[in-house]
């Protein structure tokens, strides 16, 4: 594996010094948000899958060198969301629900039989109010008049009651953890304006796709299998007497052709490892931040603001360098700050095993 490049932003501390227990000392330890591409080998993953949540899965996957610490951004919130519908059970539905119980826990007949008969004593008054209801707007319609009368709507004037239609919150699921992060950065110098912009394309560059080409001996592979699908079918067709439908044209179309294989594919982005970190200037050493962890993140959306202040300002000729490589681009900023939005989309969803470990 390559050797790890590292991108940080400040590249400095902002005041430099031994000593950091004064009014006066130096900036000391910074937390950072550390960031690391990585790209899944869906090839090499057990049994061929490279998805996030199979239990038990094993995902290959390949550690980008670079890495890049980002100072905390101002803001750093995390939101754990579920989802839940209402739904009306009504009577039916409650004991609908019993009866698929004494089912399930195997309660045997007497239990079921217990069941329904319960079930159809509370049902009654719901029964009897609901067909006094239908009754009545049968008559209506014969009679040419108009009415919205339901069973609930005579309990509610003649007794001062509705049907309890036992209102649940259902669950539905866990949707995934998003995470948005704003970055200002500021070049202070020719040297910090040239590590801004890398980090600018390292982010850019994992959160978008690479063309990919298919090879000549997949397609080859591909058009020999189905060409033997096509040629079994006909065979079938010729053993059946069916003559008509029986042709040689997929034979035909079943010969291997050289085709292009360029730009077939788009290649899925890379992912990303997030994780909350301390530097020790002093010491030259790191240690994990416990705010929370974070699962694996896609990169959903990018953006950079190159007029953060509101009005567009650039560095003078004297000091910037304005050498361009037609293959490699720009290699510095031509304003002196920009503002980075970025945000993530973890690929797995987060249990209360997940809580206890620290996410």
């Amino acid at each position: 594996m390559a050797a790890a490049q590292i991108l940080k932003y400040p590249l400095k501390s902002p005041v430099d010094g031994n000593f950091i227990h004064g009014p006066d000392g130096s900036t000391g330890r910074i937390d950072y948000l550390k960031l690391r591409r990585f790209r899944v080998i869906h090839e090499k993953s057990e049994g061929g899958y490279g998805g996030s949540n199979l239990p038990g899965n094993r995902q290959e996957v390949s550690l980008d060198p670079g890495i890049v610490y980002l100072a905390m951004p101002q803001q750093v919130t995390v939101a754990y969301q579920t989802d839940y519908s209402q739904i009306n059970m009504g009577t039916a539905g409650v004991f609908g629900a019993q009866i698929a119980g004494a089912i399930t826990n195997g309660g045997g007949a007497d239990a079921m039989t217990s069941a329904l008969q319960s079930a159809a004593a509370a049902a009654l008054p719901e029964f009897a109010y609901n067909k006094g209801a239908s009754m009545t707007q049968n008559l209506a319609n014969v009679l040419g008049l108009e009415t919205g009368i339901t069973g609930n709507a005579i309990q509610a004037l003649t007794k001062g009651r509705i049907m309890n239609p036992f209102t649940e919150q259902v669950f539905n699921g866990v949707q995934f953890r998003n995470h948005q992060f704003t970055f200002k950065m500021f070049a202070r110098n020719k040297k910090e304006a040239q590590n801004i912009l890398q980090i600018i394309k390292y982010l850019k560059m994992g959160a978008l796709p690479q063309l990919g080409d298919a090879s000549q001996e997949e397609m080859n592979r591909l058009q020999q299998n189905i060409g033997s699908s096509a040629e079994e079918a006909v065979s079938d067709l010729t053993d059946s007497g069916n003559t008509e439908e029986a042709t040689t044209e997929p034979k035909t179309q079943a010969k291997a052709a050289t085709v292009n294989v360029s730009g077939k594919f788009l290649k899925v982005p890379d992912r990303y490892l997030l994780e909350f970190v301390r530097f020790d200037a002093n010491f030259g050493s790191i240690q994990k931040l416990n705010h929370y962890k974070f699962h694996p993140c896609v990169c959903t959306n990018i953006s950079v603001n190159y007029t953060p202040d509101g009005q567009y300002v650039s560095f003078k000729d004297g000091i910037m360098d304005l050498t361009n490589d037609t293959v490699k681009g720009t290699n510095q900023m031509y304003v002196p700050a920009v503002e980075i939005g970025i945000a993530f989309a973890e690929t797995r969803f987060v249990t209360q095993a997940d809580i206890l470990a620290g996410f």
